[in-house]
């Protein structure tokens, strides 16, 4: 047998655990109350050297989570909070005022300010410069921790908003041209690789399982780099566990089962030597925007892949291709027509969608000039000495992992990508001058409904 009669598919993965809880001023550390703050950022583990290893989450583990929320569901206490609401509005300036009190008071984040009150995507964003007030709004649940510790609605599963993601988008979209994360393998060991590949023979069945085996040991570590945000923020931990994930997906190593979508390693032939590039970029079917530049709606799937082609020169070096993929291309098509089931079943990818959601809304507030229109100087969410976020170990290395099937000739092909936002880009694309009179009918609701006294920061349509 020759040993050029099998093909691989070496890929890298990732999951995160945070390291710390969240600091609530430059004096004070993260010591949380009994809430859920301090909840585990997803299904990845840290360790000391920034080397990422996978929290296995089984399918029958999911099953049983799906129960257990269902049974939370049915006898859930009372409380508005805990009701599922289709239309849940939450006030950023009276959200702000009231974490501004609390911190006075040397008083911990509850988790119904953390999370936003359960609210799960943001649909629409209005701006009151009469009232000084900024709201957004979109569907909400009551919500409880995962297996791996996200914080998740109780009866969708859908993860919930973050208020230090909020916090680090406001900031770093007035600095930062591109959010987002990227791995990406070493290049002499791509070299390496390469070397190791060309100097192949004759071998039997065994003997090629173990010359996969050491593939996995060229490669060695793969290294990640995060742009624009905090490497110690949960916004960056989710960008990386997102974009390994759709690894895993694409080298088949992981089944979403999601259905119409498939791995690349099952859609990909016989070739020869290969270097995918995929990547996370946003995307919406529209931004509406309201003549007068005051109310707005998002929708669409937050989220495509994209990709594209690589070759590497002798030393290892990548760079981009003039040829076309037409097996990738076809799973970056299917990967995004699923995207919005699959974060239905993959928390993590509803994270990713959560993420862009606040990376757009804070882009619209900077460029339409949203807060000084209402007259808010966000000064505590702007101000890092006096409120911190929870700070993660920094994610750094990957190892590699080798997938393969049969076929009539063995191809390389080496996954990299990430995620790629322009926080100032990110909804220009898609803006619509458009549906003037139905945002403001929305807006008007905002207006309408009542405030309850015991939190005014939030409430529902209903």
């Amino acid at each position: 047998m020759n040993a050029m009669s099998r093909w691989c598919l070496l890929v890298v993965m990732l999951f995160l655990v945070p390291r710390h809880c969240w600091a609530q001023n430059a004096n004070q550390g993260g010591g949380q109350n009994n809430g859920g703050n301090n909840q585990n950022a997803g299904g990845i583990a840290i360790d000391t050297q920034g080397v990422l290893s996978l929290v296995e989450v089984d399918g029958t583990n999911q099953t049983l989570d799906a129960k257990r929320r269902l049974a939370v569901s049915r006898n859930r206490p009372a409380g508005d909070l805990n009701r599922r609401s289709k239309l849940r509005f939450v006030s950023l300036v009276a959200l702000e005022r009231e974490i501004d009190q609390r911190l006075a008071r040397k008083e911990a984040i509850p988790d119904d300010l953390f999370y936003l009150a359960g609210l799960q995507r943001i649909d629409q964003l209005f701006a009151f410069p009469a009232e000084h007030d900024l709201v957004i709004a979109g569907p909400a649940d009551g919500f409880l921790a995962d297996p791996v510790g996200r914080m998740v609605g109780i009866e969708s599963g859908h993860p919930t908003l973050r208020l230090d993601d909020l916090v680090v988008a406001l900031r770093t979209v007035r600095t930062s041209r591109q959010l987002g994360c990227s791995i990406d393998p070493v290049p002499e060991r791509i070299a390496e690789l390469q070397k190791f590949i060309r100097q192949g023979g004759p071998a039997t069945a065994d003997e090629v399982v173990a010359r996969f085996e050491q593939m996995d040991d060229i490669l060695g570590l793969q290294n990640i780099r995060i742009d624009g945000v905090p490497p110690d923020s949960h916004f960056a931990t989710a960008f990386v566990e997102a974009d390994y994930r759709m690894k895993r997906i694409a080298s088949g190593l992981e089944n979403p089962q999601v259905k119409g979508l498939k791995s690349h390693l099952s859609m990909i032939g016989a070739k020869g030597n290969t270097m995918q590039r995929w990547w996370f970029v946003p995307a919406y079917d529209r931004v509406a925007r309201s003549e007068d530049g005051l109310a707005y709606q998002l929708s669409g799937p937050r989220a495509r892949l994209l990709t594209e082609e690589e070759v590497t020169d002798a030393s290892g070096k990548r760079s981009s291709s003039s040829t076309i993929n037409r097996s990738a291309q076809a799973f970056a098509k299917q990967f995004s027509d699923a995207f919005p089931r699959l974060a239905e079943r993959a928390p993590v990818f509803g994270e990713l969608q959560n993420l862009i959601d606040w990376t757009v809304v804070a882009a619209l507030l900077l460029n339409e000039k949203l807060a000084e229109r209402v007259e808010w100087d966000q000064s505590l969410f702007l101000d890092d000495t006096r409120m911190s976020y929870p700070k993660f170990d920094v994610p750094k290395q990957v190892p590699s992992h080798v997938s393969y099937k049969r076929s009539g000739a063995m191809v390389v092909g080496l996954v990299s990508g990430g995620v790629v936002l322009n926080p100032r880009d990110a909804y220009e694309h898609a803006r619509t001058l458009a549906q003037g009179e139905e945002l403001q009918a929305a807006r008007k609701k905002a207006t309408d409904a009542n405030r309850p006294a015991a939190h005014p920061w939030w409430w529902d349509a209903e």
